[in-house]
Order: structure tokens, then C-alpha cells, then sequence
């Protein structure tokens, strides 16, 4: 039987003084939402801790408001894998945010702060998804503090690496039994030409760096040796990281339809692209199986969803059950499923890079924008009975994939030919 998780959305759209939390009523329904969980048959949850909230004044901890989601876990026998900084997540006043030469020393202290508190916690998720975040903060420059260049990416990869780094020593000190579940994007990157080859080869050694980094495996012989010394990385930045070797208890995969990139040589551009959608994927079982070969500890399904309806999604749901099933039954230690998140989220459509309270359709129960209540659907019942044990993918049904997620998901079709698809009809 597959252990299957709950989580709730909690990324800050930073400046605005607002996050997922807040926009979705969690602040205030956290008490409705674990207890939906409880009654769905799930006790295990991935819980976001937002330090921007606790500590809004450097130094100063208000613990008023996570009191008691915490003291109703604990009293409940839920068991959290708690996510003290889920994405952006940092106080406002953290200057250049990972860029900040003290974020390190600041976010441990702040960990270990939390660990002296809520003592029972054993499982902490002490990043989440450092390699999407750092290029999101630096590549990209789409999150704060928006810059764009390798040496920046190289720079705050650094920075998240020491933290993870301390933070799991402390906590590991701390408590023996801490669990660290290290949470992280899993990749796979195809080419489709030879011109494409050298970039699909840096990409698929990319995905595993901050890993390797923070195991203190990162020597002369690394993969990605040259590129992280030539954008910044020094031999005593590497020196460190073997001397300060963290350690992944579980790890943490997120799939989603994007996840696996197939690369085209654009002409226009003059460099590799994208083709959207992904025609060949191998599918979440084939990729987890390559970081469970790299890394051999076991591991958990930390987040998939699809945008889309409630049909939509419950094909998805049925397409990932029946690969994580797949894994178990072939031996691999399999930690859990956790569709993420519970609940439809917001501001994912921006990417929460400003706040417009737009309703995702991602979760497992579905938010309506005018009273934000929580509804159930077929989707939550057949999550409810997963959890209890009840049925297997197999008994999921298929519902015919409509525009635009159609097009989204045409390459997983042959993952599906032994379904017997039913036609969506509006509820």
C-alpha cells in the first residue's frame, strides 16, 4: 500500500506582503484544512513554516499563528515533514535574499529556533527545490532579487548549499532521529539534434548538482567542476562542502508534465529551445529511477499536479499512481505519493510573481474565488480512498483529457493504452 500525503501551498509573492497561505484562507481555515485531510484518511503532510511571517523583524520570533496548526498536528498524530522555506520564502529584510552573505548563519539560527519549539518534529524539508529557486532568483531573473547571469546562479547555489548544509548538521545534532527529506526538481533533458547534444549534456548534469554538492561530492573530476569554478565557484568554497557533507535521509522527487525537456536547435536564437509539449517522455518511473541509481536512499513523490479540471486531473492522478505503483512493486524503497497541493492554490499562473488571488485548478479539492470554501469532487474521494487503501490506480477511471491539457499531455498517451476512457461531462 502506497502511503499518499497532503500539503498546502505557501510560496510568498514577495513585496506584496502576501502568500499562498493568506490568499487561499489557510491562515485562517488551517484547523477546516487538517481536518479534511484527517477525515480524507491522511496523517502524513508536507506543512510549510513561512519564516517571512515568523520573523518579520530580524531576530524577533512570533510564533502566535503556527502554534496551532503545530499543537493540533501534534495532538492528532499527523506527521509533517515540515518546509521552512518553500521557495522565496525569506523575510523582506534579508537584503538580496540568497545573495545575502549572512542568509546561512540566519536561516540556521531561525531553524534552530523552530527545532527548540516544536521538538517532536523529526522530518524537515530544508530547501525546497534549490535548483528551480536559484534560477529563478538569478538565470531568469523572474524572482527576487532578479538577476540574470551563471555568476549569480553560481553564487546563490553556494549560498543554499551551506545553508542546507548547517541546517542539517544542527538538526541532526539536535535530534538523532531528524529525518532530512531532501525536495528537488526531477529532471530529464532529451535531444532531438546533434547541435542540441552539449547543452542537454550540461543540463542533465545541472539537475544533480546542488545534490552532489551538498553530499561533498563535487571534486576536479565533477561533471560540473569547470562550469561552477568558472562562474565563481572557489577551491575553498569545494574544500567546504567536503568538509561539511550533509546527508539525504529520503529523497524528495517533483514531477510534473514539464519536467522531462526535449531541446531543438533554434536558429533564430542561435541556441538550444524547448519543444513544447514533450512528445517521448520516459515517464516519472523511468526518470525516478535514474536518481535512484545516482543516490541510492529512498524515495517519495513530493509534488505533482496538473492545471486542468477535476477529470482532468483525476487521469493525471490515475497516470502517476499507476507509475508509482510501478516503482514499489519493483522493489524501489517508495516513501509516498503526495499530490501538491491539497487544495487549489493561487498566483501559480503568474508564477507568484505578483498577487491577483486568480484561483489555480490544481488541488485536490477545488476552491470557488467568492467564499473560498472547500469543496469535494470525485478527484478528492478517489485521493481519500487511495490514502485508505481502499483502491489502486487501476480502479481509477480515465476521463478523456480536454483542451488545452490534451495538447499538454499527448506524448503521455502511451502510457495509457490498456485505459478504457470515458468522456468528461460538466458538472
Amino acid at each position: 500500500m502506497i502511503t499518499h500525503l497532503g500539503a498546502f501551498e505557501s510560496t510568498q509573492m514577495f513585496g506584496t506582503d502576501e502568500d499562498v497561505l493568506s490568499t487561499t484562507r489557510h491562515l485562517k481555515l488551517w484547523r477546516e484544512d487538517l481536518t479534511l485531510l484527517q477525515d480524507a484518511g491522511i496523517r502524513e503532510l508536507r506543512y510549510s513554516v513561512p519564516w517571512h511571517r515568523i520573523e518579520q523583524t530580524e531576530g524577533e520570533f512570533d510564533w502566535s499563528w503556527m502554534d496551532g496548526p503545530m499543537r493540533h498536528m501534534q495532538e492528532s498524530g499527523m506527521q509533517p515533514i515540515v518546509d521552512p522555506l518553500h521557495h522565496t520564502s525569506f523575510p523582506a529584510w534579508l537584503t538580496d535574499g540568497f545573495l545575502n552573505p549572512e542568509f546561512p548563519r540566519l536561516y540556521t539560527r531561525f531553524l534552530e529556533c523552530f527545532a527548540e519549539r516544536y521538538d517532536w518534529v523529526d522530518r524537515y524539508t530544508v530547501f525546497n527545490e534549490p535548483l528551480p529557486t536559484t534560477l529563478f532568483c538569478s538565470y531568469t531573473g523572474m524572482w527576487y532579487p532578479h538577476r540574470a547571469s551563471d555568476h549569480d546562479f553560481v553564487a546563490m547555489v553556494i549560498q543554499a548549499g551551506k545553508a542546507i548544509c548547517s541546517a542539517s548538521s544542527l538538526l541532526k545534532e539536535k535530534n538523532a532521529r531528524n529525518q532530512i527529506v531532501y525536495v528537488d526538481t526531477a529532471e530529464s533533458h532529451r535531444a532531438l539534434d546533434r547541435k542540441s547534444v552539449e547543452w542537454v549534456r550540461f543540463a542533465n548534469a545541472r539537475r544533480f548538482a546542488i545534490h552532489d554538492l551538498v553530499l561533498g561530492k563535487v571534486d576536479r573530476h565533477h561533471a560540473m567542476h569547470g562550469y561552477l569554478v568558472q562562474h565563481g565557484m572557489s577551491l575553498e568554497d569545494i574544500g567546504w562542502f567536503k568538509d561539511h557533507a550533509a546527508t539525504i535521509d529520503v529523497l524528495g522527487l517533483d514531477y510534473y508534465p514539464h519536467s522531462e525537456m526535449e531541446w531543438f536547435w533554434n536558429a533564430e536564437l542561435g541556441r538550444a529551445d524547448i519543444r513544447n509539449p514533450v512528445m517521448s517522455p520516459g515517464g516519472f518511473a523511468a526518470v525516478a529511477m535514474e536518481y535512484v541509481r545516482k543516490f541510492r536512499v529512498p524515495i517519495l513523490l513530493s509534488e505533482t499536479n496538473v492545471r486542468g479540471t477535476i477529470f482532468d486531473r483525476l487521469s493525471w492522478l490515475k497516470l502517476m499512481e499507476q507509475e508509482c505503483e510501478s516503482l514499489a512493486l519493483n522493489g524501489v524503497d517508495f516513501r509516498g505519493f503526495c499530490w501538491y497541493p491539497s487544495i487549489d492554490s493561487t498566483d501559480w499562473s503568474n508564477c507568484c510573481t505578483r498577487c491577483t488571488r486568480a484561483v489555480d485548478p490544481q488541488g485536490i479539492w477545488w476552491l470557488d474565488e467568492h467564499r473560498w470554501r472547500r469543496h469535494r469532487s470525485e478527484l478528492s474521494d478517489a485521493y481519500s480512498r487511495l490514502a485508505q487503501g481502499k483502491i489502486t490506480a487501476k480502479d481509477l477511471p480515465a476521463y478523456e483529457w480536454e483542451w488545452p491539457v490534451d495538447q499538454q499531455l499527448r506524448g503521455f498517451l502511451r502510457f495509457t493504452n490498456n485505459w478504457k476512457w470515458v468522456e468528461q461531462v460538466a458538472a
